[in-house]
């Protein structure tokens, strides 16, 4: 099975996939089959996924500087989060009653850590 991936392109792999997929959600295969499927499948999805790796990592990007041309391996660039103003929030009962500074607000696209909330 090992030998006839390594021969399937991305795309072929790709299509073959979405067939199991269509079969697999119709419902009409057996037990037995569905499973064989299933593992089809699986061994399709890593297939796909080592391609995709392997055209990443031969990616490369032109640089041109003022020696000339250079090419270097694709780096993606780094995500950068534009943040909006945060409004300040709203004092609680608590932070009025207790004079307690107000929460910091996480900008919006910025995870929280669970141990930095108070209860």
């Amino acid at each position: 099975m090992a030998d006839d991936l390594s021969a399937l392109s991305y795309e072929a792999a790709l299509t073959e996939l979405d067939e199991i997929i269509t079969r697999l959600e119709r419902g009409d295969v057996e037990l037995e089959a569905a499973i064989a499927a299933y593992e089809r499948g699986a061994a399709l999805t890593r297939h796909c996924a080592q391609l995709l790796d392997r055209t990443e990592q031969t990616i490369t990007q032109l640089v041109v500087g003022s020696a000339g041309e250079v090419e270097r391996p694709f780096q993606p660039p780094v995500e950068r989060i534009e943040h909006a103003p945060v409004a300040p929030a709203a004092a609680t009962v608590e932070q009025r009653l207790f004079g307690e500074p107000a929460p910091a607000v996480a900008p919006r696209g910025v995870p929280i850590d669970p141990d930095d909330i108070p209860f």
